[in-house]
């Protein structure tokens, strides 16, 4: 079979480069229609439940986050005309729903009487009845029957005090969104559309830059004159800005991986015809393998974003063995022949080592995780469909211009030195080995998670936005960006609002949750019957005389202050009138509230019900996976009994990568090497090689532990789905070299000549796909860099694994057999 396919491929050679190039024009038309979104939330599967109840907060409250613009520096008076004139320029852009920047906080003052319980209406009942009485015997004494109390005025101003005091805390501030002692105010925008909506977010971002500069630099402003500077952060920024970042990555590194695999290419073979037959069907299969992309999935995730720069590496190692013994074997035969008999030797190692590799990448297109399975189908059709080139566009190729021989090896220089070395004394390489092995125990035993979620952000990103995120923590007091829970009345946000807060009381500082905020907070207590309440409160203003009310004007100015008032503790002509308005207010009810926090809690369905959101701020960076973790499972037992929905937010979309990933990655890599050593089984069809081709990869992941925590490279979200990458492209090193090693065995030096022969093309494969990787490290993507630190070093080291144990372990086997 073997031989007539490839007698095939060469007897019609132009035809099939003919339907390489039609084929490829196509493939690479539908390449170029994909896209890349890079919202964290592709990551998980379409059913899961934080997605669902994130579409239910964005159907309803349009989204989770805001875009946040920081105004920071010069003066409280010029950053607050700042946000004055920005606030009316920013709502008019039609990416945005509405805009804060302060609050009327007096709203609760004035309704302050309906919060009461029904002992504190009592006692105000009596406070201002002996207040009244007080002002009656003041103004006219002749109508007094008892002497007044004159302790009565201090007594009502103080309660009137503490039940603004009381009703104040409910609002998060008296007026504009600033705190005292921080140097900055912060403007919430929001958005009409969530910022899963990557096109939407990076316009909105646009379009709140452009105005806020140039509404700063008016000329003569005061908040220009001041300093004032501005930043606009938050999810829609991050998601716009990081994008930006990975478009330019992916001709950064594309450019990167293509420069690379010709350098070392050209280095090999030294030779442009070699360079140009190698180069040609490689393009061929990574252009077909993104078109069918384009087919099958229709988008790239951030994991994703860069994989053609994988395939291009991984794509060129069959063509780079196939070339390799076809120039050794043009020595002695022609063009074709050589051709032939390259394919013929190759035609099992190849086999098993495409096996393997696409076994492991078939178990990752399995998982229910798309981080893994994305990552899985396009690793498939690359390997897939660039195998497919080198087995028919490279060898057509190869007929028609040619196969250059190969240079006389240069006896025991250079890479030969090692291979004698190596062959000659395989007990000393074993404890090599071996000791590599013992140092490794301690660093293996360190590797660490990375747990903060923002590193996976571009460094400049997280440079340009870590102050000013910290600026609006310090003015919020919080962590502002909350885990939000949508439920369908006010009496279930009331159920979970006291589950809730029993539960944080009952963990105590093991809480990750710092503070709750629903409607139900901002209401008075559903007990208290608000129209009996409004009638009492009617009364008691009733009872007080309207010339009480005109003493305490006489003498007052304008701002309703008094130049003199020899009645020590009396109530102030201000604190009269907020206690008029609190006796004249209507009953507050959700329709009521103040705009900015009415529209962050309640909305209004078409049905003519509303829904309710409830907050949960974390006590911690939302960015902390690990912590975020704890959150999601403690918030989670908030919600029991009363609705299948959970919290989300930005920490919890971390969390649930990461549960996902915990939950997935185990069974991935077990089923994967599994597969693997099954795949190597069939092919080889004996336990003794097949552990010598296994156990260098299994050994190599060991010594990968130990790198990265000497390296101090981290597993983050990102990264771990390649371990079973690494785990099928390891494995291919031990198959070439034990399959040329097998095949010697009978001849004097077979391990030293398989080993020079095969180990030269292993490590030129395992350069080309280690540089396929590193594309990924000169990514300024933080999540994109981790995966190429990774998977380079665990390549690498695979490969350093098998050219030390295949042939040492095979030298001393055949010692023994002597």
């Amino acid at each position: 079979m073997r031989d007539r396919w490839i007698a095939w491929v060469l007897a019609h050679s132009r035809l099939i480069l003919v339907i390489a190039a039609l084929l490829t024009a196509v493939m690479g038309g539908l390449a170029a229609r994909l896209r890349v979104d890079n919202d964290l939330r592709t990551l998980l599967p379409r059913d899961h439940p934080v997605l669902a109840s994130l579409e239910r907060v964005e159907g309803s409250f349009s989204g989770v986050g805001s875009v946040d613009l920081v105004l920071r520096g010069g003066t409280p008076e010029a950053r607050r005309a700042l946000a004055d004139a920005l606030a009316p320029k920013l709502a008019a852009l039609p990416e945005i729903e509405d805009v804060e920047h302060r609050i009327r906080g007096e709203f609760f003052v004035d309704h302050a009487l309906y919060y009461l319980d029904d002992d504190a209406l009592a006692r105000l009942v009596d406070l201002v009845d002996g207040w009244a009485h007080h002002e009656l015997c003041g103004a006219q004494p002749g109508l007094c029957l008892d002497p007044p109390d004159p302790d009565a005025p201090g007594r009502l101003r103080a309660f009137v005090r503490a039940q603004q005091e009381t009703a104040r805390a409910k609002a998060p501030f008296a007026d504009y969104y600033e705190r005292e002692g921080v140097d900055a105010l912060v403007m919430l925008l929001h958005p009409t559309r969530p910022s899963s909506d990557l096109e939407f977010s990076r316009r909105v971002t646009d379009a709140v830059r452009s105005l806020a500069h140039e509404v700063s630099e008016e000329p003569g402003s005061e908040w220009r004159e001041a300093g004032v500077e501005w930043a606009a952060i938050g999810p829609y920024v991050v998601k716009a800005d990081e994008h930006r970042t990975i478009r330019r990555d992916i001709w950064r590194s594309g450019l990167f991986a293509v420069a690379g695999v010709c350098l070392v290419l050209a280095l090999l073979f030294r030779s442009g015809r070699a360079l140009l037959s190698l180069v040609i069907p490689l393009l061929c299969g990574v252009t077909w393998a993104m078109g069918a992309t384009q087919l099958a999935l229709g988008h790239l995730n951030t994991l994703t974003s860069l994989i053609s720069t994988v395939i291009m590496g991984m794509g060129i190692d069959a063509g780079i063995h196939i070339l390799l013994r076809a120039r050794r074997e043009r020595l002695t035969h022609d063009d074709d022949a050589a051709i032939q008999r390259a394919f013929s030797e190759l035609f099992t190692p190849l086999l098993i080592a495409s096996g393997t590799t696409l076994g492991a990448f078939v178990v990752m297109a399995s998982s229910s995780f798309p981080a893994f399975r994305e990552f899985g189908v396009i690793a498939v059709l690359g390997v897939s469909l660039c195998l497919l080139a080198m087995i028919t566009v490279f060898p057509a190729l190869l007929s028609l211009i040619g196969v250059k021989p190969a240079r006389p090896p240069a006896h025991r220089r250079g890479y030969g030195r090692l291979v004698a070395a190596l062959v000659r004394r395989p007990g000393a390489a074993l404890l090599v080995v071996l000791g590599i092995s013992v140092a490794a125990v301690g660093p293996a035993s360190r590797v660490a998670f990375e747990r903060n979620g923002r590193m996976l952000q571009a460094e400049d990103t997280r440079a340009r936005t870590s102050e000013f995120r910290a600026l609006v923590n310090a003015v919020f007091a919080k962590e502002i960006h909350a885990g939000v829970l949508v439920v369908d009345s006010r009496a279930d946000a009331a159920v979970v609002l006291a589950k809730a807060r029993a539960r944080r009381d009952a963990l105590g500082d093991a809480s990750r949750v710092a503070e709750l905020l629903a409607a139900p907070d901002l209401l008075p207590a559903p007990e208290i019957d608000l129209a009996a309440r409004a009638k009492a409160i009617a009364a008691l203003a009733e009872d007080v005389p309207e010339s009480a009310w005109a003493r305490l004007e006489e003498g007052a100015d304008e701002d309703g202050a008094r130049d003199s008032d020899d009645r020590a503790g009396a109530l102030t002509p201000i604190e009269a009138r907020r206690l008029r308005r609190m006796l004249d207010a209507s009953p507050p009810r959700v329709d009521a509230l103040p705009a900015p926090l009415r529209a962050r809690l309640v909305h209004e369905r078409d049905d003519g019900g509303c829904d309710f959101a409830v907050y949960a701020h974390p006590s911690f960076d939302a960015a902390d996976i690990l912590a975020g973790v704890a959150f999601s499972e403690e918030a989670a037992s908030y919600t029991e009994g009363v609705t299948d929905r959970v919290f989300v937010g930005e920490t919890t979309v971390y969390a649930a990568m990461y549960l996902m990933m915990r939950r997935d990655a185990p069974r991935v890599l077990a089923a994967a090497a599994l597969l693997v050593a099954a795949l190597v089984f069939l092919q080889l069809r004996s336990l003794p090689r097949t552990i010598l081709t296994v156990l260098p990869l299994l050994l190599g992941l060991y010594w990968l532990l130990a790198a990265m925590t000497v390296t101090d490279v981290r597993f983050t979200l990102f990264n771990v789905p390649i371990l079973p990458a690494i785990l099928g492209i390891g494995v291919d090193n031990g198959v070439y070299l034990s399959d040329r090693i097998g095949r010697l065995a009978g001849r004097e030096g077979g391990v030293a000549v398989g080993l020079q022969e095969t180990g030269a093309a292993i490590l030129a494969a395992t350069t080309t796909t280690a540089i396929g990787f590193a594309s990924f490290i000169v990514a300024d993507s933080g999540g994109l860099a981790g995966i190429g630190q990774l998977a380079v070093l665990g390549i690498v080291i695979a490969a350093i694994a098998a050219i030390l144990v295949v042939p040492t372990a095979s030298a001393l086997l055949l010692r023994r057999s002597r």
